[in-house]
């Protein structure tokens, strides 16, 4: 919108922030990730070091929408055609592409309502009409998007009837009670689609996250001239590349990998205090409500905001927190057969407690969260630590592992054989420049193999290892967030086609030179030579406190310790006798009736995640056998056919 008489409008309502919000596509594998660790009862993400939520704070720093102010409600008892042609200048009309459906209008029907520039010569009717469209459109693509993702409610009308004197509503906190209550249906494992502000979503992880964000590859042009636009802090991200074309299902193992994974330092729990100097006063305008636990009301919804459960995000220590859960009743609460109902006066009771919001601000002590505080070891015992298959295999390898590691003293070779495996798991999927292979006149020598490439010997978990083919070498990505400690790998996921495994590689069929007959190995992979390293035995698995992640810093890495690149004889990651989490699970060997082995790594499909919409899926993985094994390619049956012959 480039008219000023509608922006002085969208300005008086308090939307401009939604003017200045760039948008850009959804990763539908971080949206996917990030809900099944939504908890319904507490409106919390449940992450391996605490809960996390969205809350009033993120929702005007990120999006500049006031959260302060009057609530949206109204009735629904409306004759919507007439809505329609006083309010909006059209009377929709019931074609074949049905512009009204129920109480919820054509977002493009609304478009071409606006498609032509408003005359100079408008009246002031002409104006607000030409307006209630553009901001309706608005409102519906982007916050209070619905699973269609191409119609919008036009219980909003009630809001813009005055345009001349609008009201300070309270636009924020129906936003975020509209994207809890889409989170909780989506959380839901029938569920396949979500609605609501995914784009604040997606900012507020980027935020909180920074090692999930993708590299700025590309800048402001160089054309660029004048200051930088002051809006929401979601500018911050405005040069961040779209990944379009993507495979879903594989960018959502990836995000699981690496929230599993997640390191405390990983986690920023301040975002925004270096940038409030830098925003505008509409941005912070709602400071005192950021912590107020009061319902969020929004027509027919009605959601808790519980920031007393996450007041490390405002930094300060947090306790145990209070038993809590949703109000089933209210929850169940939608606008089906709703025709006629007055919301404002149904929900008066949480009307009138949002009207006491200073009132109900929580409190704690500002400082930092000690390791040993309290609250780690009841969070432990009630929050969901396994996602999926995978991610449970990691957390319980890498919590046996930092058992073992504390029954070892410093310095010595089981320490760092166990510290070696910690290390490899955690530099698991971190793409790094290979190492110039060895000579060939070392090559030959029997005793010497060739030396493999950092970016070969590291896979990302759950792929299998494939045999050993000529790997294109990655320039390493510099990190945009130097100071956060241990940053993610670049975040350029790697392709569907995995990368070798640290797991006994397969020979191939044309045997190298060498001075020794070359020998058919057995189908079953062995232990590395001179690997002593023993993994915890199941039976041990109860007894070990719940850690969700480990944290390999200054008691566990000698100074002096430098893991050696992996060659026949060592490896930096769990040798083949420890059954590595992951490897097994997609990687099938069998030898046809010429001797010959065969390896195929069979890729994971998920459920649909991102094919049109907003879609996304929770139940991930194919159909495996008892063992954990997925059958084999039926191509590969059809060519053993062709080798016995």
């Amino acid at each position: 919108m480039v008219d000023d008489r509608v922006i002085d409008i969208i300005k008086a309502l308090g939307l401009e922030g939604l003017l200045r919000t760039p948008g850009r596509e959804i990763d539908h594998g971080l949206i996917t990730a990030l809900v099944e660790r939504w908890r319904q009862e507490t409106h919390t993400f449940h992450m391996p070091h605490g809960e996390v939520t969205i809350t009033l704070q993120d929702v005007e720093v990120l999006l500049g929408l006031p959260v302060d102010g009057e609530v949206i409600t109204g009735s629904t008892q409306k004759e919507w055609e007439n809505v329609c042609e006083e309010f909006l200048g059209f009377r929709p009309v019931n074609n074949q592409r049905k512009e009204l459906h129920g109480q919820r209008i054509l977002i493009q029907r609304l478009l071409e309502a606006v498609a032509n520039p408003l005359p100079p010569n408008a009246t002031e009717d002409q104006l607000h009409k030409y307006a209630r469209c553009y901001i309706l459109a608005l409102l519906g693509d982007t916050i209070f998007m619905d699973k269609s993702g191409d119609r919008v409610h036009l219980m909003w009308v009630q809001q813009l009837e005055d345009l001349r004197n609008p009201r300070r509503y309270n636009w924020g906190s129906a936003c975020l009670a509209w994207l809890y209550r889409e989170l909780c249906r989506a959380s839901d494992k029938k569920a396949n689609q979500i609605g609501g502000c995914l784009l604040l979503v997606q900012y507020w992880a980027w935020a909180r996250f920074p090692y999930l964000c993708p590299t700025v590859e590309h800048g402001p042009p160089v054309d660029a001239y004048g200051p930088p636009v002051r809006g929401p802090l979601s500018l911050k991200w405005l040069w961040v590349p779209n990944k379009k074309n993507r495979p879903a299902h594989i960018f959502l193992d990836r995000y699981r990998e690496q929230i599993a994974s997640m390191l405390p330092g990983q986690v920023v729990w301040q975002p925004y205090e270096a940038e409030f100097e830098n925003l505008p006063p509409w941005c912070v305008a709602g400071r005192a409500v950021w912590t107020a636990t009061v319902p969020l009301v929004c027509f027919h919804l009605v959601e808790k905001h519980t920031p007393d459960r996450v007041v490390r995000q405002f930094g300060m220590i947090q306790e145990i927190s209070h038993t809590v859960d949703t109000d089933t009743v209210l929850h169940a609460i939608d606008l089906r057969g709703k025709v006629g109902v007055d919301w404002m006066r149904k929900h008066a009771a949480h009307i009138t407690e949002w009207g006491n919001r200073l009132q109900q601000r929580c409190e704690a002590v500002l400082g930092d969260m000690p390791p040993q505080h309290e609250y780690f070891d009841w969070y432990k015992r009630v929050t969901r630590r396994f996602i999926n298959v995978l991610g449970a295999r990691l957390i319980i390898m890498i919590e046996g592992y930092a058992r073992l590691l504390r029954r070892h003293p410093v310095g010595t070779e089981d320490h760092k054989d166990i510290t070696d495996v910690l290390n490899a798991v955690q530099e698991i999927g971190r793409v790094q420049a290979p190492i110039p292979e060895a000579p060939n006149e070392e090559a030959a020598t029997p005793a010497a193999a060739p030396t493999q490439s950092p970016s070969t010997s590291r896979a990302l978990v759950g792929r299998g290892s494939r045999s050993s083919v000529a790997t294109p070498r990655v320039v390493p990505t510099p990190d945009p967030y130097p100071s956060t400690p241990n940053p993610s790998p670049s975040p350029t996921i790697p392709s569907p086609i995995p990368h070798p495994s640290p797991s006994p590689t397969i020979p191939s069929p044309i045997p190298h030179p060498s001075s020794s007959p070359t020998t058919i190995p057995s189908p079953t992979p062995h232990p590395c030579p001179g690997s002593d390293i023993r993994p915890p035995t199941p039976r041990s698995f109860p007894e070990l406190s719940p850690i969700p992640s480990f944290d390999l810093g200054l008691d566990l890495t000698p100074p002096d310790m430098h893991p050696q690149p992996p060659s026949h004889s060592t490896s930096t990651g769990p040798s083949s006798g420890i059954d590595p989490p992951h490897v097994h699970v997609e990687t099938h060997c069998w030898v046809t009736s010429q001797g010959r082995r065969s390896a195929e790594t069979h890729s994971k499909g998920t459920s649909s995640v991102g094919r049109g919409g907003h879609k996304h899926g929770h139940n991930a993985g194919p159909e495996a056998s008892d063992e954990g094994h997925a059958r084999p390619p039926p191509h590969y049956t059809r060519r053993r056919k062709v080798q016995k012959r």
